[in-house]
């Protein structure tokens, strides 16, 4: 198993004096950027996490669980991030957590205009040479393991938003450079290697074949010449995805492609792309891209 690279630790604060023993927070405010240090020590159920902004979030201590819309729940560990854009939400579980067992998370939220301007920097002074072969966040592959190069990038930031330090905007603002690079490097590490030669190979040339069609896991496990649990149970632990999951993040790569099109109305690229709901499509776009269809068409 990949090695796990935990934070350094915070000191929590003095839990007879805290606001809330449901995600106290502290706030530190740099220029671009916002840092939170949150912490519980109550067990609850169905806390939103939300904020405007880019969200990369970090756990230091305990566990949460967490979930997104309608998919499968997930624990939230020290040594793990979760990336989210602005206005997506995920219901939050602290099943543990107690004044002995305190969870606490650090959680930043980056301005999307100094995103996109860093984002389109590094791809026209410094362009991507291997696949995906853009800069880019890929919010589908949304929660990853910290390898040792993105902890110390978290812990440069973090202990430069604690400081007291006239130039502190000005370091700041390198490091969050260096942290969405290492961010987009972790989440490509993550994603697995092209599969022509690759058991789910035929799944994966009908999925591309069939992307305006109606899917579903039985026609899917039966390309693959397998059960319906085990395909499942196999394609996620091939692809860090569930099959629903890499079947939307197809289609929305189709739709972008479609889009570039300003002869097709955006509607139309989301039903050639497999949407029928115009909602629904505006909705996934976002949450994968962290923009809607017509900002991206913008842009």
């Amino acid at each position: 198993m990949e090695h796990i690279c935990l934070l350094h630790p915070i000191n929590l604060s003095d839990n007879t004096v805290l606001e809330s023993r449901v995600e106290h927070r502290r706030v530190f405010n740099l220029k671009h950027c916002e840092l939170n240090i949150f912490e519980t020590c109550h067990p609850c159920r169905n806390v939103s996490l939300s904020h405007n902004g880019l969200v990369i979030s970090s756990m230091m201590r305990g566990k949460k669980r967490m979930s997104l819309s309608s998919e499968t729940a997930f624990d939230f560990l020290p040594g793990e991030t979760i990336i989210l854009p602005a206005g997506v939400s995920m219901k939050v579980d602290f099943p543990e957590a107690d004044e002995k067992h305190p969870v606490q998370c650090i959680t930043l939220v980056l301005e999307w205009d100094m995103v996109y301007r860093t984002l389109d920097f590094l791809n026209e002074t410094y362009p991507n040479k291997e696949s995906p072969f853009e800069w880019k966040l890929n919010f589908s592959q949304y929660h990853f393991r910290n390898n040792r190069e993105l902890a110390q990038s978290l812990n440069k930031l973090t202990s430069i938003s604690m400081e007291d330090n006239i130039a502190k905007d000005a370091l700041a603002d390198l490091s969050l450079k260096i942290l969405l690079l290492r961010v987009i490097q972790t989440q490509n590490l993550a994603v697995p290697p092209p599969v022509q030669d690759h058991r789910f190979a035929p799944v994966i040339r009908y999925i591309k074949k069939n992307l305006s069609e109606k899917l579903n896991i039985k026609t899917l496990a039966r390309e693959a010449c397998m059960s319906q649990s085990a395909f499942f149970h196999l394609f996620r632990e091939n692809f860090g995805l569930s099959p629903l999951e890499y079947i939307l993040n197809e289609r929305i790569n189709l739709a972008k492609n479609i889009l570039v099109d300003s002869a097709i109305s955006i509607s139309e690229a989301g039903y050639q792309s497999g949407f029928n709901n115009m909602n629904h499509f505006i909705k996934l776009f976002k949450r994968i891209e962290g923009i809607t269809p017509k900002e991206y068409r913008n842009r």
